[in-house]
């Protein structure tokens, strides 16, 4: 245990405020390339950490150590970088890269790379038209500024003279050519310059795809930086986002929750921790308190929205779906929340709608897909599903939602062995989600494998000691078929005490005591038989009839060997 949570440590005072003053710094540092997303999760970070030494207001606003480091700009090129900067918050982007055309401080090479960068990814996402469109065409969905920047990049890299910045910008361009070794010692390169760039630890991330890769990272990290504390919170993050074992996102964010208790940022990804691991009470409560804290922020109130479309709290989701489109109607976590309103009310030809409109505004947004591939599946739109799950797993492919998607649909259209490959996939991205294994299971039941169909319900079985899917019932059907009657008698009795001692109501008890009644029937045990029969007496057609015919037959076979033993 000491071992797993060996990150699990309070941080010393000296340490929160060495950490307090370099977000301070790097949320001018990101601000000054327009780096709004790392900015705006360092202002983030130090909202949330209780002050305990007070810091000067402006002492760090000046000039940050990190642009010390670097030479300085004359008047001209400061000029130029503040007219460049401008047009940037004005998305001129094309605008920003003429100005600074003949510019190599790395300030402005920086500004000017990403702006060209950034223009013809707007550019790129223009041409595609048709959300599902399969684009045969490659050098269609290419970013047509790649080559040039790259070359441009190389050239200052292979001479050393490349800044923290501009080697995050090379390492998104290698991994947009799909070099993603070189990418990632390239981000490590830039994160060993400059840690607090929160947008090169979300690339880095994105090329950490596997558990094997995530604790190799992790590894090389303890080395080269054994005393970041930014790192705790990519980790955590990305276990998160990979569907890692749950110890592994708790040895990262144990320290975290200890530490910076007041985060908004922590709190968040709590609540998503606990939605994944279906604690759906508790995440709600935290997601509440974050409304209550900030009912303005939208980052993970998607999150939000599935967990009340899943507890049907359609009031709450109606009022957080008008709420979030109040603050920013064009944001895709809004469009996904009145995706997931509508699909709630059963709408879902206007869910599909806001799911497209999600995608228009962010193509790689993974969950909308997979949401939107959900929505196909409703209106019977299999083709339309499967590109749909194709599409999130080519953004996160340890979306099990989406594999899972792609099982659900090849079963729908009747071919389930091209599911038990999808679903293969699930269980070893959930290996202890029940219902991963039992999908598996009725995959190979309707292959006629029922041998390996029971194989994989007793694995679900044993991932679900509440009895929560019903599995019990599934493994005594398949035992049943089988003709093994002592383990489907087993199975069904199993089922049936968990039925009743969860005080459940479902047809499921009928057929178990039908079952049971004809297995004690047959072994002569008339007062068993005669109680499990009994069971299927609350029930409407066809249970009804069959338990009153099993009731007669008994009977009347008491009577026939009560006759037979008098004679």
């Amino acid at each position: 245990m000491d071992e797993l949570y060996r990150s699990a440590r309070d941080l010393t005072t000296d340490e929160i405020d060495a950490f307090r003053s370099q977000l301070r710094q790097s949320i001018l540092a990101c601000r000054e390339r327009c780096l709004t997303l790392s900015a705006q999760w360092a202002t983030e970070i130090l909202d949330g950490i209780t002050e305990q030494t007070p810091i000067p207001a402006e002492t760090t606003l000046v000039c940050t150590d990190y642009e010390s480091s670097l030479p300085p700009l004359s008047e001209k090129e400061h000029n130029k970088y503040q007219y460049a900067r401008a047009l940037f918050r004005m998305q001129q982007y094309d605008n920003v890269a003429f100005i600074l055309k003949d510019y190599t401080a790395p300030r402005l090479m920086f500004l000017r790379l990403y702006a060209k960068y950034l223009a013809a990814e707007k550019r790129k996402n223009e041409r595609i038209q048709d959300m599902l469109d399969v684009i045969s065409d490659n050098s269609q969905a290419k970013n047509a500024e790649l080559d040039a920047i790259y070359k441009e990049l190389k050239q200052f890299h292979d001479q050393d003279q490349l800044d923290a910045f501009n080697l995050y910008l090379y390492g998104i361009v290698l991994r947009k050519r799909e070099l993603n070794d070189m990418a990632a010692a390239t981000l490590l390169s830039s994160l060993k310059k400059y840690e607090y760039n929160w947008s090169a630890w979300m690339e880095l991330g994105a090329l950490v795809t596997s558990k094997k890769q995530f604790h190799d990272l992790e590894q090389v990290l303890n080395e080269r930086m054994p005393k970041s504390i930014i790192k705790n919170f990519f980790f955590a993050r990305r276990a998160l986002e990979i569907h890692l074992p749950q110890e592994t996102f708790w040895t990262f964010m144990t320290p975290l929750q200890s530490n910076f208790s007041n985060s908004i940022y922590v709190k968040s990804q709590l609540a998503t921790a606990y939605y994944d691991m279906f604690e759906y009470n508790e995440a709600e409560a935290l997601f509440d308190q974050i409304r209550q804290e900030n009912p303005c922020r939208l980052e993970d109130m998607d999150i939000y929205s599935n967990l009340l479309y899943l507890q049907g709290s359609r009031m709450k989701l109606s009022v957080l779906a008008h709420q979030c489109t109040r603050i920013d109607k064009y944001r895709p976590e809004t469009c996904c929340i009145v995706a997931n309103y509508h699909s709630a009310r059963g709408e879902i030809p206007e869910s599909v709608e806001y799911f497209k409109r999600a995608l228009a505004l962010d193509r790689n947004y993974h969950l909308a897909w997979t949401l939107l591939g959900h929505d196909y599946i409703e209106l019977k739109n299999m083709h339309a599903a499967i590109e749909c799950y194709r599409r999130a797993i080519d953004v996160n492919s340890r979306d099990y939602r989406a594999w899972y998607g792609l099982g659900q649909a090849y079963e729908i259209l009747g071919l389930p062995f091209y599911a038990t490959h999808y679903y293969q996939k699930t269980t070893e991205l959930r290996p202890n989600d029940p219902r991963m294994w039992k999908a598996l299971g009725a995959c190979y039941a309707l292959l006629q494998r029922d041998r390996e169909a029971i194989k994989w319900y007793k694995r679900a079985a044993a991932c679900d000691p509440d009895g929560k899917h019903r599995i019990m019932i599934q493994l005594a059907r398949t035992y049943d078929k089988l003709g093994e009657n002592n383990a489907a008698a087993d199975y069904y009795r199993r089922a049936l005490d968990r039925y009743v001692e969860g005080n459940q109501d479902t047809e499921e008890i009928a057929e178990a005591g039908l079952f049971l009644a004809r297995y004690h029937l047959e072994k002569s045990e008339w007062i068993e038989a005669e109680e499990y029969a009994k069971a299927a007496l609350d029930y409407n057609f066809p249970y009804y009839e069959d338990g009153k015919s099993v009731l007669e037959e008994i009977r009347a076979r008491r009577t026939y060997e009560s006759i037979n033993s008098s004679s």
